[in-house]
């Protein structure tokens, strides 16, 4: 079941106790208190006198809204900032920004130069394994043209070609080095001054190239159990220098 549609069925308590809130304060016929009058319209007659007592719509009432403000909290006030089972790393050198000396092959001189692969990392700061990782390129923006960055898979880093999802183990190392790694741009810096850059994605798209500006960027994780991280990050073209990938915001949704 889709992590969305799990979220919708674990809204319903809210949404049953906000309508008791409501059937609380609202009459449907004359009676001597909103619930008997309810029990009433939907045909029980032989209603409990302790539940005719005027008194009782207020005890209800805050009995339900307290339990909204519970299960509400419980619900959707969970996100970690920055943290939690599974979350998304970026750091300064290697392993997360790699050069290494490369040819640029949609240039028919095979323009020599250095290439900087720039990377996320996967984090999971719990003691059991995240099985089936999916991450995907959300979005792009500012998003060229015939450029459909929508659901585009990355490319994990030591994974078979073509696997678009991985399990990702306990992060022991204080350092993150056993993080799994996933790439997210390919940057090229010609000796003649020429660039280019492309998006990770599959191995037949791995070389389209986008132009080299400003974007920002989102990309979603998603595990089998529904854990779920979410980062917003941008990369910054610098002159006479080699671009800037920034992570700007991240968030953690635990599973089930």
């Amino acid at each position: 079941m889709s992590v969305y549609w799990k979220w919708v069925l674990q809204s319903v308590p809210s949404l049953v106790l906000g309508v008791l809130m409501l059937l609380s304060t609202v009459t449907p016929r004359q009676a001597r208190s909103n619930v008997e009058a309810w029990f009433i319209y939907f045909g029980i007659e032989d209603v409990p006198p302790w539940l005719a007592t005027k008194s009782i719509d207020t005890w209800i009432y805050w009995m339900a809204f307290a339990g909204f403000c519970v299960w509400a909290i419980h619900l959707y006030m969970r996100v970690n900032v920055r943290s939690g089972k599974l979350s998304i790393l970026i750091r300064e050198g290697e392993p997360w920004v790699q050069m290494n000396l490369g040819v640029d092959q949609l240039q028919a001189a095979h323009t020599s130069g250095s290439r900087y692969t720039y990377r996320i990392a996967l984090i999971n700061s719990d003691d059991s394994t995240i099985r089936n990782v999916e991450v995907k390129l959300t979005s792009l923006e500012k998003k060229p043209e015939n450029f459909h960055a929508i659901g585009n898979h990355l490319q994990l880093r030591h994974d078979r070609a073509g696997t678009t999802s991985v399990n990702v183990y306990p992060t022991k190392d204080p350092q993150c080095m056993d993080a799994v790694f996933v790439d997210v741009f390919s940057y090229f810096l010609g000796t003649k001054g020429y660039s280019s850059l492309s998006v990770a994605s599959l191995p037949e798209d791995m070389n389209r190239h986008i132009p080299v500006d400003k974007y920002d960027v989102k990309i979603i994780a998603t595990s089998e159990r529904g854990e779920m991280a979410i980062a917003d990050m941008a990369f910054i073209p610098r002159p006479d220098q080699v671009p800037e990938f920034r992570l700007l915001k991240m968030q953690s949704f635990p599973g089930r």
